[in-house]
């Protein structure tokens, strides 16, 4: 079902199917071809048809005859009205894609109305029948119809063989084909019997045609410059594809080095830049280059399926290592180095007021008490123990505890002096925009400047304030080495340029550095990537098709992997793992302490029943012996 929005019929009232012409008794086999193609192929299916006012009488009461007792939607459009006005009233449903089927009945040419008609028609299906008794076949060259995908006339005919009994030839064009215009057969009700019998595949080869693909060699490991081919080669995952797709559609390519304006592809002052704007102005065919979904982009090209799901990365050096020297104390964090001192503190003072209720004192005050409390906290074994039972339940307590304490220290002190120690690295957007970092980015006319300033997220504007735009790879890059800046570039393109800048290039920076490097786990913008076309290329399913294949397939992330083993080595993606891990020696928490607090607490609190219990049992003895 339709929405609401469509019309059912611009005429009210039942029309009979059987018209009684005034000249003859039946309608001529031509007309009849319609009802055939009404009733046969596109039975069913939602249509929008297309009236030319000049029509004779009798041919527009056949055609109302034949839509009264349709059973799909359908519209009614009136060919001398004013094209662009209809079609800035109607919804995308109705004028682009499959949704619905375009039929035009016409005497007189229907040029007028359809060169008015806005971008956004587009139908898939449309089929134009003629009722002039002269050929109508340039219509199907008409640069407005270039973009539909299934495109058929069917015209009155007449052979010298047949008397004057009319037969209904059907045409197509084949764009690429020597010659394009072509008969595909005479309609033939028997014979047609789906939309596809009746609407070839225009496109079935490319016949080896050349197109022209507006792209920038220096996009890895998509597409750059091939390394063992002259120059204006490309090589990368973009010409995988394009390998795989031309073996199998039959064309050829030729790439761009470069956009003129050296801009990667944006709308500013109302026109498109780079190589978007080659594509748009139809200087090139389509463009293959690193370029995400957008809604922009949308509107004003025809994107393929997607291909691969990538964002922008954000590179940083990783923090220099602590100082060793520190090393004795981190081991535990400083919040368990304040417990462990308010800990000492509480246990001296209750053992030198323990020390002071005895009758004869164990260790004769505070000056002596925190030596020997100490030992335990060293390690070293107590020299003696307090005659009391309940005073050497609580210094076993806290020599357990002390035990404990020096060997977690112990195990980690190893780890921390022998392995650098770095702090936390910066994994998220939100942490970046928070910090004291900039942000440097290659001014080449992408949109994440621009995205960036005029975001809604704070995070994202915050990074888009302390944005910092070069005229160079090496300037950016170059604070990113500094530590003062976060790189933003395309996730795979900043991984590689970081290495390629380094170790082809030199720059003075050592491989150390690279080895230090880092991209943040979030990505920015992340989105799926495509190709973008003309607006309304007819032929861009060929490319969907295959684009799904290889995808599916595993080839693209195949050659994804391996076109960037060409720049990073083998195996780079574990070892990226093991160095995302970041073997970091974790310093004790309270956390990880806190069995240890627990089984002095209960220590201690068993050491006061313990005191308690003996104090009673003292206080009951003496009063025993008074009473005596």
């Amino acid at each position: 079902m339709l929405l609401p929005y469509i019309f059912l019929s611009l005429v009210t009232g039942s029309f009979t199917s059987r018209i009684i012409f005034e000249n003859e008794g039946k309608p001529d086999s031509h007309l009849e071809s319609l009802r055939g193609i009404v009733e046969g192929p596109l039975a069913g299916w939602n249509a929008v048809f297309y009236l030319d006012p000049s029509l004779e009488a009798h041919v527009w009461e056949y055609v109302r005859g034949l839509l009264v007792g349709r059973n799909a939607s359908h519209v009614l459009v009136d060919l001398g009205s004013d094209g662009a006005l209809w079609s800035e009233e109607q919804p995308l449903e109705l004028l682009r894609g499959a949704l619905m089927v375009h039929v035009v009945v016409f005497q007189n040419d229907p040029m007028p109305f359809f060169e008015a008609v806005s971008l956004q028609w587009n139908p898939q299906y449309l089929l134009f029948f003629s009722v002039s008794n002269e050929t109508k076949q340039d219509l199907l060259l008409e640069e407005t119809f270039k973009g539909i995908e299934r495109l058929l006339l069917v015209e009155r005919t007449y052979l010298t063989n047949s008397g004057n009994q009319p037969i209904s030839r059907m045409y197509t064009s084949f764009p690429f084909e020597a010659k394009q215009i072509k008969p595909v057969g005479s309609w033939d009700d028997a014979a047609s019997t789906s939309r596809e019998d009746v609407f070839v595949d225009r496109f079935e080869s490319f016949r080896g045609y050349e197109f022209q693909l507006g792209t920038w060699l220096d996009d890895y490991p998509y597409l750059y410059q091939s390394k063992t081919k002259p120059e204006g080669y490309g090589d990368g995952v973009e010409v995988e594809m394009l390998d795989a797709l031309s073996g199998v559609l039959d064309f050829k390519y030729n790439l761009t080095t470069a956009p003129p304006d050296l801009k990667w592809g944006a709308f500013e002052n109302g026109s498109w830049t780079g190589m978007l704007g080659m594509v748009h102005r139809k200087e090139k065919n389509f463009t293959v280059n690193y370029f995400g979904i957008t809604g922009e982009r949308v509107d004003a090209f025809d994107a393929t399926v997607s291909y691969w799901m990538e964002g922008f990365g954000m590179s940083m050096l990783s923090p220099p290592p602590l100082p060793k020297w520190r090393g004795a104390y981190y081991p535990f964090t400083p919040s368990v180095w304040l417990s462990l001192a308010v800990t000492f503190v509480l246990v001296l003072m209750v053992m030198s007021v323990q020390d002071s209720m005895q009758p004869e004192p164990f260790l004769g005050g505070v000056g002596s008490a925190w030596p020997y409390l100490l030992r335990a906290m060293f390690n070293n074994s107590i020299p003696r123990l307090p005659k009391a039972q309940w005073q050497r339940l609580f210094v076993g307590s806290w020599w357990l505890y002390c035990f404990i304490v020096t060997t977690a220290y112990t195990a980690n002190l190893v780890a921390f002096l022998t392995i650098p120690v770095f702090p936390a690295r910066i994994q998220t957007v939100k942490q970046l925009a928070e910090s004291s970092y900039r942000v440097s980015m290659y001014d080449y006319g992408e949109f994440v400047p621009g995205a960036l300033r005029s975001s809604e997220d704070t995070h994202y504007k915050a990074l888009g304030e302390k944005l910092d735009l070069f005229v160079n790879y090496g300037d950016s890059v170059r604070v990113m080495k500094e530590r003062t800046h976060a790189y933003i570039e395309s996730y795979s393109y900043n991984r590689i340029l970081v290495f390629v800048d380094y170790e082809v290039w030199g720059n003075g920076y050592s491989s150390l550095e690279v080895k230090n490097s880092y991209m943040l786990r979030e990505q920015l913008y992340p989105g799926h990537l495509c190709w973008y076309f003309q607006k309304n290329t007819a032929w861009k399913y060929k490319f969907d098709h295959g684009i799904r294949r290889l995808v599916e397939s595993g080839l693209i992330a195949y050659w994804i992997k391996l076109k960037t083993e060409d720049f990073l080595g083998r195996d780079f993606e574990k070892g990226q793992q093991l160095q995302d891990e970041e073997r970091r020696n974790q310093a004790l928490g309270l956390e990880h302490l806190q069995g240890v607090f627990f089984v002095l607490a209960m220590s201690w609190a068993a050491g006061v029943l313990v005191f308690a219990a003996e104090s009673l049992r003292h206080r009951c003895l003496f009063r025993e012996n008074i009473g005596y």
